[in-house]
């Protein structure tokens, strides 16, 4: 629990939205694109699971909101760990395993949860419907790019921005939500942007987007991440260390402050519709195979 439990006190300094992975916005826009890509079989199991009648406005409406539950759960439940895997800089694909202690990270976690909902055992630790909202939930954090990669910064969060942008005091607030917040529009909005911009695509590319497992999306999350905010934003490259908190970062993290303007924030939205893009449509993917 270690990074779970040194946020809730860097979380409450910083800002009332740092809980959430995506905060709720990007979460619940994850979950809309994928309601609207499921197959009627998988639709009408989600329904059952979640208790509302089969219809695609009623499953997209009731999925949004369990899109949230990990994060509003996760001190009741213990399992803050399971948010996120700190790939350092130095890390290569092949470590993920080493990174993910005893299936405490969210790319193992996607994988057993996917796991359950497909074998439906009778004696899980964990419901259906527990299963169903971990598993929307962590393939929405781990497109967040700063859910899968630290610099000795417990994923961004100890680079503090100064100005802050909107809500967002650090780079992990940033990425959660801040550019999210920059679009001026809520999950309905954005999740019928992002839809139409789907249907822009042929199905030679909406397919080659859910390709993968969960591994390859983290992966492809810790490499985003490094290009687009550790090299672009010139952030020091630290050893591989894990601090407890922000207070035992290095200082040469703790005293860096990005340089975030307008130009980088209206870069790096496309950016971000693109990952929600893509955890919508595997979202769906994952859904349709196991149910």
């Amino acid at each position: 629990m270690r990074r779970c439990l040194s946020l809730l006190l860097t979380c409450w300094i910083a800002s009332p939205f740092c809980a959430y992975g995506w905060w709720e916005t990007g979460h619940q826009t994850v979950a809309r694109i994928a309601a609207a890509h499921l197959t009627p079989a998988a639709r009408t199991r989600v329904a059952r699971i979640l208790d509302v009648p089969d219809t695609p406005e009623a499953v997209s409406d009731a999925l949004a909101k369990a899109s949230t539950w990990a994060d509003e759960t996760k001190n009741e439940t213990k399992t803050g760990e399971w948010h996120y895997i700190d790939l350092t800089l130095q890390d290569h694909k092949s470590d993920i395993p080493a990174r993910c202690k005893d299936d405490n990270c969210a790319p193992a976690r996607i994988r057993l949860f996917a796991a359950q909902l497909k074998n439906r055992p009778d004696d899980a630790k964990w419901s259906q419907l527990d299963a169903l909202r971990f598993l929307v939930h962590f393939v929405g954090d781990i497109h967040q790019p700063m859910h899968a990669i630290s610099d000795a910064d417990l994923g961004g969060n100890c680079e503090r921005l100064d100005p802050p942008v909107d809500t967002a005091k650090n780079l992990h607030a940033l990425w959660d939500g801040g550019i999210i917040v920059a679009m001026d529009v809520d999950d309905k909005g954005l999740a019928a942007s992002l839809e139409q911009q789907v249907e822009t695509f042929d199905s030679a590319r909406q397919a080659g987007l859910t390709q993968g497992d969960a591994d390859d999306w983290t992966w492809e999350s810790h490499e985003l991440a490094l290009h687009d905010v550790y090299d672009k934003l010139h952030v020091p490259v630290e050893p591989p260390i894990f601090p407890a908190n922000c207070g035992e970062a290095p200082l040469a993290i703790t005293s860096f402050k990005p340089q975030i303007d307008a130009l980088y924030v209206d870069t790096m939205k496309p950016v971000v519709r693109e990952q929600l893009i893509k955890g919508g449509l595997r979202l769906a993917r994952m859904l349709n195979e196991a149910l």
